[in-house]
């Protein structure tokens, strides 16, 4: 967000002209990067849950055995048990909601910019093309952290074998199933536009 704002001041004496619109623009274009990635982080949420529908293992650490402690009208000796099962079906819960807010969030603001487009200095290329940079290095360091992670985790669970301490490596194979395909299609997106000439460095005609 610095270096993007730095950009823009930079550029307000470079022919883009910064006007309110232009603020919209940039507002947008970070709610709509905050609800993609909101979006993406309840997808793999979901996918955490979904790994451990499969096998509790995969996602969640198996039921662990508290303290004892006696029943408050008897005598009897009750051991407190922490299961994963509650732990799944929040994280459904939650992956489902930060999807649904998420995707409605990322929606809103991206008509909001196409609505601001065409007004003047509604489309600046400093915030159009930021935003799809900014948005390939958030999906970058979630998914190529995550998959690298998660692979980690998943071989040593298969090959070395799932005892207590092994780390469950559904979360982070779930979120780098969510982030690592979106790293790609913001890539090849801003790949293209940097292919694509910009019409402000197009030289003015009859100049020396």
């Amino acid at each position: 967000m610095i270096a993007w704002a730095i950009v823009g001041f930079t550029r307000r004496g470079g022919g883009d002209p910064f006007t309110l619109a232009s603020a919209t623009a940039l507002y947008a274009r970070v709610l709509l990067i905050v609800g993609v990635v909101m979006a993406l982080t309840g997808a793999g949420t979901i996918l955490k849950a979904g790994f451990g529908f499969v096998h509790i293992a995969y996602s969640y650490y198996a039921p662990q055995v508290g303290p004892a402690y006696t029943s408050p009208d008897s005598n009897v000796a009750i051991l407190q048990f922490d299961f994963p099962d509650q732990q799944r079906s929040q994280d459904l819960v939650l992956g489902i909601t930060l999807l649904v807010i998420g995707a409605l969030v990322a929606v809103g603001h991206y008509y909001l910019a196409r609505a601001v487009a065409h007004m003047a200095g509604g489309s600046p290329g400093w915030v159009t093309r930021g935003a799809v940079l900014a948005l390939t290095v958030v999906t970058a360091i979630a998914g190529i952290s995550s998959a690298a992670i998660g692979l980690n985790q998943m071989l040593s669970y298969f090959i070395i074998g799932p005892p207590q301490s092994q780390e469950p490596w559904g979360e982070s194979v779930g979120m780098a199933i969510a982030f690592v395909p979106a790293w790609i299609y913001a890539m090849t997106r801003l790949v293209r536009d940097l292919r694509r000439p910009n019409p402000a460095a197009t030289p003015i005609q009859g100049s020396a």
